[in-house]
């Protein structure tokens, strides 16, 4: 082989490496790391911003797209649509119309909200569409990836105060920081389909690292037993506002043995047109009593009175009589007794047998004179006229 057909091939094997180079560069040019563009109208997306920019499970989150038109672009483009999909799906994630214009070297920034229910690595495309002058349609693309992470939170803890049925008791709302940064503007929202809350909210403006609160709430509730308490913490860590949402099983249970009175040595004793009630109030719970009120209760025949009692402390009694009025005779009558314990107040009514006392007549004053008087203006007659006949 001669010097000149070397020279030849080597010039030839050095053309075609030249060759497909080129055409690997070519090849390259239109992947773009942070922004993909359209060939015709120099459409871009420039930026996807993501705030917050780790979003929590169901928190409300914005994805903000600028978009932009090159200074040397053919044309305006009308911005027609901006979507996010999941790579292979046809589904949006959130999605935008009608957005507007981008002229020639402007730009243009589209926030849409989305939410993400489960934690984990969301792989996105973010999507814009639109149309030129002269009616043909660009397209362009921009991977994202969106961290969803469960959250370091404040822990909470509830319990209820024993307490009876229907007395305001204090439900207990405990707010433990356990973060290595103070929280601010910590508020506790309190609602429930069975429990009556008088007040439903408390603040705090700040809560330490490391430390916990107690928010106490009063509530009171019909019955005892478990009842739902849906509870919403809000707080700001790091500038940024934070809304957690739980439901709680909290037990509304009452005092074991709680104030209550019962009537013993009862008995009712009719004289005449009196009626008499006598018996003893006694407090067989563990906690007192006030306000402990005796009456007659409704009766055609005896007269409504009333006796004050008073309070009775635990394990206690107290012992009275009510007097009424009666008109003729009763066997039986109604005795109602009313007290309170624990804010609540409490009522029975027991029957009770009557006893009648003979009434001694009393000797007639009607007619003549009295016997006393006469009696003694005789023995003074008979005194006088023996006085007389012996002189």
């Amino acid at each position: 082989m001669s010097s000149e057909e070397s020279s030849n091939r080597v010039s030839s094997v050095v053309s075609w490496f030249l060759v497909a180079a080129l055409v690997l560069s070519s090849a390259a040019l239109p992947v773009a790391t942070g922004s993909a563009k359209a060939a015709d109208a120099h459409l871009a997306i420039a930026n996807v911003d993501v705030s917050p920019e780790d979003p929590a499970p169901g928190q409300q989150t914005t994805i903000e797209t600028t978009i932009t038109n090159g200074r040397n672009s053919p044309s305006i483009v009308e911005i027609t649509d901006v979507y996010v999909r999941q790579p292979g799906s046809s589904d949006d994630i959130a999605r935008v119309e009608d957005v507007g214009t981008v002229t020639v070297g402007g730009n243009i920034s589209v926030p849409l909200s989305v939410s993400f229910e489960e934690p984990g690595t969301k792989k996105l495309r973010v999507i814009v569409t639109g149309k030129q002058a002269n009616g043909s349609t660009v397209s362009v693309r921009y991977p994202l990836t969106v961290d969803v992470k469960e959250p370091e939170r404040p822990q909470l803890e509830v319990s209820a105060e024993k307490a009876v049925p229907g007395a305001t008791r204090s439900v207990n709302v405990t707010v433990a920081n356990g973060l290595d940064r103070d929280l601010r503007q910590v508020r506790i929202v309190s609602s429930s389909p069975e429990v009556n809350f008088s007040a439903n909210e408390r603040v705090r403006a700040q809560l330490a690292a490391g430390n916990a609160t107690t928010f106490r709430l009063p509530a009171s509730v019909s019955e005892e037993g478990t009842h739902p308490v849906n509870l919403t913490l809000h707080y700001t860590d790091r500038g940024v506002q934070h809304c957690v949402t739980r439901t709680y099983s909290t037990n509304f249970a009452a005092p074991s043995n709680s104030g209550e009175i019962v009537l013993t040595d009862l008995q009712a004793t009719q004289s005449g047109g009196t009626l008499e009630v006598s018996a003893t109030a006694g407090n067989v719970g563990s906690s007192s009593v006030e306000g402990v009120v005796v009456s007659v209760a409704n009766s055609s025949s005896v007269e409504q009175s009333k006796y004050f009692v008073g309070s009775i402390d635990e394990s206690d009694f107290s012992s009275f009589t009510l007097r009424s009025d009666v008109e003729g005779n009763v066997s039986s009558v109604p005795v109602k007794v009313r007290y309170t314990v624990g804010g609540v107040e409490r009522s029975f009514t027991t029957d009770v047998s009557v006893d009648r006392r003979a009434v001694r007549p009393q000797p007639s004053q009607e007619g003549g004179l009295p016997l006393l008087p006469i009696g003694g203006a005789a023995v003074l007659l008979v005194g006088a006229i023996v006085f007389f006949w012996r002189r």
